[in-house]
C-alpha cells in the first residue's frame, strides 16, 4: 500500500512543480492561478461559490479576489436589485490568462494521449475519479464508499 501512496506523493509533487511554473509565468500566486482556472468566459459567480469553488474559506477567498482584482484578472460587479450581491467574471487581461492555463492543460492532456492507448486513458481517468471520490467521501467522514461509487 506504500507504493500507492508514495506515487501519489509524486503525482501530486509533479503537479504542484508545474502549477508553480505556470503561476510564474502568470505572475500570480498559485491560489490566483486556480481562482482564475475556476472561471469561465462569460460567467458571472458570487465570492462564496468561488471560494467554494477552489476549496478555501470565505475570508481567504476574499483576499484572492482583492489581488484578482487589483491585478486586473477579475472585476466585481453589483446585481442591479440587490447591491449586496456581488458578482465577480474575468477580465480581458484574466481570459488570456485562463487561455494560457487551458492550453497548459491541453498540452499535458495531448501529451498522455500521445502515449497511452484510449484503453489505458479511460482507466486512468476512472482511477482518478475513484480515488477523487474516496478522499472526499474520507473528509466527510463515510468510510462506506464502496456503496457510493456511482
Amino acid at each position: 500500500m506504500k507504493d500507492i501512496y508514495d506515487k501519489i506523493i509524486k503525482l501530486k509533487h509533479f503537479c504542484l512543480c508545474h502549477e508553480y511554473r505556470l503561476s510564474s509565468t502568470c505572475r500570480i500566486s498559485i491560489a490566483e492561478l486556480k481562482g482564475v482556472n475556476v472561471m469561465e468566459e462569460g460567467q458571472l459567480i458570487s465570492c462564496s461559490d468561488f471560494s467554494r469553488r477552489i476549496n478555501i474559506s470565505p475570508s481567504r477567498g476574499s483576499r484572492i479576489i482583492d489581488n484578482l482584482v487589483r491585478k486586473g484578472l477579475l472585476s466585481r460587479s453589483e446585481k442591479e436589485n440587490d447591491r449586496r450581491a456581488i458578482f465577480l467574471s474575468l477580465t480581458e487581461k484574466g481570459r488570456k490568462i485562463k487561455e494560457n492555463i487551458d492550453r497548459e492543460q491541453q498540452k499535458f492532456e495531448l501529451l498522455l494521449a500521445s502515449q497511452l492507448a484510449d484503453e489505458d486513458m479511460e482507466l486512468i481517468k476512472k482511477g482518478l475519479q475513484l480515488l477523487e471520490k474516496i478522499m472526499k467521501s474520507n473528509e466527510k467522514g463515510d468510510n462506506n464508499v464502496r456503496n457510493n461509487l456511482d
